[in-house]
């Protein structure tokens, strides 16, 4: 599980190498900015990582989820699939500053998400329940969808 956790470090570090560009657009690669693609991300990463740090212990038992089993089975996103949950959604323009705020937030969120019980749960708006491991390794695969998707955009333009 370690690998992940340093896979989500790496990933907050690339996502901090593109604030800079939070204002480049590229609608053909996708309608949302560099800085959204950011934002969102990091919405993500802090809101799952709070709900997992509530500690929900679960019950061992879920219902079988066809986003959650592909997502984890593929080790994929699907692009242009799936809206982001309306918890999720950037603001319009979010400057460099702004990200770079947001960034060392979701750093000291994240912390070391190994200290959170293997056994405590999120619940997904999408992807419904989720343990500690399965989150945070779904966290990288999520954050490396948004990666390709800025490398796109940045290639583009």
């Amino acid at each position: 599980m370690q690998q992940f956790v340093d896979k989500m470090n790496h990933q907050l570090t690339e996502l901090e190498g593109f604030a800079p560009s939070a204002f480049v657009r590229q609608a053909s690669v996708s309608k949302w900015s560099v800085g959204q693609q950011i934002e969102h991300t990091l919405i993500a990463i802090s809101g799952m990582i709070l709900a997992l740090r509530k500690e929900h212990p679960g019950t061992g038992s879920r219902e079988p989820n066809m986003y959650r089993d592909t997502v984890m089975a593929s080790k994929q996103f699907p692009r242009g699939q799936i809206e982001a949950p309306a918890i999720s959604r950037p603001s319009e323009n979010p400057s460099p500053e702004f990200l770079e705020k947001l960034l060392l937030k979701t750093r000291n969120r994240v912390g070391n998400p190994l200290e959170i019980s293997e056994k405590a749960t999120l619940i997904h708006p999408i992807m419904d329940v989720m343990y500690r491991d399965e989150a945070i390794e779904f966290m990288t695969i999520h954050t490396e969808h948004h990666l390709v998707i800025i490398r796109e955009i940045q290639a583009a333009s």
